[in-house]
């Protein structure tokens, strides 16, 4: 993706995520994209269809588009629960390490904690916050005791919270 498409993805998360401008279930009517935004139709095609994250979906006829996770805005995005892989990961700086020890991970001002299914991922998120650790998560322990996960398209899993006892710390 190009550093023009990349700044414009960008933008579009950031309107999608955390502005009022989306309805209750997080979906922009495109043409407010086009109309006030300056987005084009092939751009905002190329910036969904290629985002690697797999942040944003169409609607079924194109009309709206929608963040699928990282919303700091409550929205109800319908997500229907799945079952994980029994273990997920989560990318987060080194400095806050002693502060998860004890609390566990929090959503804090998004509406979910995310986990990633491939560590790699989860290392190129905490990078994004200083010296990168990489906290593996029972998840087969959460889901034993009944805690609900949603999946989204890019291998991306949303749930309300993870108490430390399900951390493995290595």
């Amino acid at each position: 993706m190009s550093t023009y498409l990349s700044n414009k993805s960008k933008h579009l998360a950031y309107l999608l995520r955390h502005s009022s401008l989306p309805n209750q279930e997080g979906w922009l009517d495109v043409s407010v994209l086009f109309d006030n935004y300056g987005f084009l139709e092939n751009e905002l095609d190329d910036i969904v269809e290629q985002d690697v994250k797999g942040r944003f979906d169409f609607s079924k006829d194109k009309r709206f588009v929608r963040a699928l996770y990282g919303h700091s805005n409550h929205v109800a995005l319908n997500l229907e629960s799945s079952i994980p892989p029994a273990i997920l990961y989560h990318g987060t700086a080194s400095k806050y390490l002693e502060k998860i020890r004890e609390e566990g991970l929090r959503s804090k001002s998004r509406n979910y904690v995310h986990l990633s299914e491939k560590q790699d991922d989860a290392i190129m998120v905490g990078v994004r916050h200083g010296d990168p650790i990489v906290l593996k998560i029972n998840v087969a322990d959460m889901v034993g005791d009944g805690l609900v996960f949603y999946k989204c398209q890019s291998g991306i899993w949303l749930t309300q919270k993870v108490d430390a006892k399900y951390l493995i710390i290595e």
